[in-house]
């Protein structure tokens, strides 16, 4: 029995080893062929650097910051507040990110506010396996 534990471990540690953390040089959005278009528009602005938008097919293994498929129901869940107030006025991360990191003109952010809108509606008609199991 000791013997098979061993074996076991011995199988198990080098999986576990090549699971470190990911560098943030190693982070990069994972479009797929054939996304649907609107996504690049995040992706240009520097969004994607920290989040994903499964809707438009764009993945980032090193996520800091929830799906922005999401984002509609997400941040009055998180903030109280609804996305259009929230992007015109940010709180937390995203005020200090909207500020200096990807500072967005006010029609650049009703941008935003319309682009989220259709990424929720795309997440709604994804099917079941597409679908981000939790926004962090």
């Amino acid at each position: 029995m000791k013997a098979i534990a061993a074996l076991l471990l011995l199988a198990i540690v080098p999986v576990v080893a090549a699971c470190g953390p990911v560098r943030m040089a190693d982070a990069q959005p994972m479009p797929v062929s054939q996304a649907p278009p609107g996504g690049e528009w995040f992706k240009q602005k520097g969004c994607t650097d920290c989040h994903s938008i499964s809707a438009y097919k764009m993945w980032n293994i090193a996520a800091q910051g929830p799906d922005l498929s999401l984002a509609v129901e997400d941040v009055p869940q998180r903030f109280g507040r609804s996305l259009e107030d929230f992007l015109h006025a940010p709180s937390g991360t995203m005020a200090m990110v909207l500020s200096s990191r990807i500072p967005l003109t006010p029609d650049e952010r009703n941008v935003a506010i319309a682009r989220l809108h259709d990424a929720y509606r795309r997440h709604q008609g994804l099917p079941d396996a597409m679908r981000p199991l939790s926004s962090h």
